[in-house]
């Protein structure tokens, strides 16, 4: 009997451990869910157009989501901050909104700012510390959306955090996204969505010099790109605005890499990444696209100029879908597959950091033509006869795929896992004396 009733005494002993281990796990799953962020982001790459219903209007619908309003009823909060125009800004986004059928007296310009805007009798710069506002920030629980307009993302950090705490605001503001509201923004309101965010620099300065944590915004002699705090409410990697446009894709990948996120997304122009919280999925709509960088399998050099080898990039349009747990796509059923590219190989392209210059190596120079290899170049002349700057080989791999299709008739892309290397190189002149010879005499 002494021994049935150890045994007894040890199974009953495991029962009671069993019990344990499940409620802790139940404890630690219900603790994580109380975590889980609810709302969505609507991040805008600039130059947002009025007349782009499907950016106003995703942002719109995940507002009223959030409390199952109807779109009259939505109230929303306009962050005027960063602008050096507050109250024109704010209040031709309010326009739109208003024109896209939310009721006016729903809609508020929050009174956070630093500039003064001349159109008004009122002095805006003396709004700086609104955010402090206790009143006003019980005011911004009630709303369903909250829009960031575009400037100087830097204005944003000085208003709304203090000494690396939230002001009231932010408080409020943080708390209604995480239970389900919308939070959205277009330039500088797209930039402040990640931590640490892009302050200023370029693709050039960034792979020259690196990255610098000082301040040099509007410092035309200073390109390095500038990593600072920014507000963190997209937490899947670095993101970057005006991106294709303005090829920023090489100070995303510098400035991704130094603040150690293995991920960046770019946003171009009049377009939006559309963050999902619910299902972990960032939704393009707009007229461009978005690039998503992916370093996790990256090497860099640690001198500069920069090396690098193994960058995987992607380049999605509007109505594609990039799931950021899974790292898989779903591309709109609107682009088959490319399985017989249309252009012949391609030729070296010899502005890769210019307007556009990248969707187009990626597309028509790369998943959409023979070639299975794109050659991008970025110099300057140092000199009358050399030069200095960068080779980038975007190469095909057993994991690209290209897609392409016409939406309401225009054309659109998809090339996805696209592998990237970028080496520094030097450029020397040759001059052509026949020809120069030719010249003089003309």
């Amino acid at each position: 009997m002494g021994k049935w009733k150890h045994v007894i005494a040890v199974t009953a002993m495991l029962a009671v451990c069993m019990v344990l281990v499940i409620l802790g796990r139940q404890l630690e799953t219900n603790a994580t869910g109380a975590n889980e962020t609810k709302g969505s982001l609507v991040i805008v790459g600039g130059a947002l157009s009025p007349d782009n219903e499907e950016v106003y209007n995703s942002f719109l619908s995940l507002g009223m989501d959030y409390r199952n309003k109807t779109k009259d009823k939505l109230k929303i909060g306009i962050l005027p901050t960063a602008s050096a125009t507050p109250i024109d800004s704010a209040s031709s986004y309010k326009d739109d909104f208003v024109r896209y059928g939310v009721s006016e007296e729903n809609i508020d310009i929050l009174p956070i700012a630093v500039s003064d805007d001349p159109s008004t009798e009122e002095d805006e710069s003396k709004w700086n510390d609104g955010a402090y506002n206790e009143d006003l920030a019980d005011k911004v629980k009630q709303y369903d959306a909250i829009w960031f307009v575009g400037g100087n993302q830097l204005d944003y950090t000085k208003t709304l955090i203090n000494d690396g705490e939230d002001t009231p605001v932010l408080a409020s503001i943080r708390q209604i996204y995480q239970d389900g509201a919308v939070l959205g923004g277009s330039s500088a309101g797209a930039a402040i969505m990640s931590d640490p965010m892009i302050g200023a620099g370029t693709s050039s300065g960034a792979l020259n010099e690196g990255v610098t944590y000082e301040d040099n915004y509007g410092d035309a002699d200073d390109n390095r790109v500038f990593l600072t705090q920014g507000l963190g409410f997209f937490e899947g990697g670095t993101v970057d605005q005006h991106f294709v446009k303005r090829g920023r894709f090489g100070r995303l990948i510098v400035g991704a890499w130094d603040a150690g996120n293995e991920m960046g997304y770019g946003i171009d122009e009049n377009s939006a990444m559309v963050v999902h919280n619910d299902d972990q999925s960032i939704e393009v709509v707009g007229e461009s696209g978005l690039v998503i960088v992916d370093l996790s399998n990256a090497k860099k050099t640690t001198d500069f100029p920069t090396a690098m080898k193994d960058v995987n990039i992607s380049y999605i349009e509007k109505g594609d879908r990039y799931f950021w747990e899974s790292k898989t796509y779903q591309i709109t059923e609107d682009k088959p597959l490319i399985d017989q590219p249309y252009y012949p190989e391609s030729t070296t392209n010899t502005g890769i950091f210019g307007e556009d210059a990248l969707k187009r190596v990626l597309t028509y120079d790369l998943v959409d033509s023979d070639s299975n290899e794109a050659i991008g170049l970025a110099y300057e002349l140092t000199g009358d006869k050399k030069g200095e700057g960068f080779k980038l080989v975007f190469s095909e791999t057993d994991q690209t795929k290209g897609y392409w299709g016409k939406i309401n008739g225009e054309e659109s892309y998809a090339a996805i896992n696209v592998s990237l290397d970028v080496t520094p190189m030097e450029v020397k002149l040759k001059i052509d004396k026949v020809n120069e010879k030719k010249m003089e005499e003309f």
